[in-house]
């Protein structure tokens, strides 16, 4: 007997049992061939919804920043008005808010210049109760509501009124004369 023998013997064993095995039958590879076809399907579906849950969740995150933004802009001119109107009577100048075209324009009439302009915003609403200003800004395709409220610390007089779509309603904030 040879060293090499038992490899040769196994190798033999091995090419008979590959030899008198037949190939796939057509039921074998049709199963196959489905299989394969549903977990391409799966794959496909995950990828898919993988990636509108990404769109979505980008477009109401861009939402919730420019709802804030606004709210930014809302809070820090409202807390130091002494006066709200829902007029746009610049005469004594103030801060103007208006809504028009999806976006909410915030002007400056005393120093006659725009401050900001905050597209993506669909409608605002405001109220005030007692010494507080209530409002609720909502995303121009409404996906995305913010809410909340902002003490008016030299609130004297005035109303507020809804800011709706694009009507072009305005908010004027008035401020005491600079001393």
């Amino acid at each position: 007997m040879r060293p090499n023998d038992g490899v040769r013997g196994a190798g033999r064993c091995i090419v008979r049992k590959i030899q008198g095995k037949r190939g796939m039958t057509l039921v074998e590879l049709i199963i196959a061939v489905a299989f394969t076809a549903i977990v391409i399907a799966a794959a496909c579906t995950v990828l898919y919804l993988g990636g509108n849950f990404f769109k979505s969740g980008t477009a109401n995150a861009v939402n919730q920043q420019k709802a804030s933004l606004a709210e930014t802009y809302l809070q820090r001119y409202a807390s130091t008005a002494q006066q709200i109107s829902d007029k746009n009577d610049t005469s004594t100048g103030g801060v103007v808010f208006t809504l028009s075209g999806g976006a909410l324009h915030i002007d400056d009439k005393t120093a006659n210049k725009s401050i900001a302009v905050i597209d993506g915003i669909g409608q605002v609403y405001l109220q005030i109760d007692d010494r507080l200003l209530n409002y609720r800004i909502v995303s121009k395709d409404g996906t995305y509501t913010l809410s909340g409220g902002v003490v008016l610390n030299n609130y004297q007089s005035g109303t507020a009124s809804d800011l709706r779509g694009d009507d072009g309603n305005c908010l004027s904030f008035f401020f005491p004369p600079s001393a």
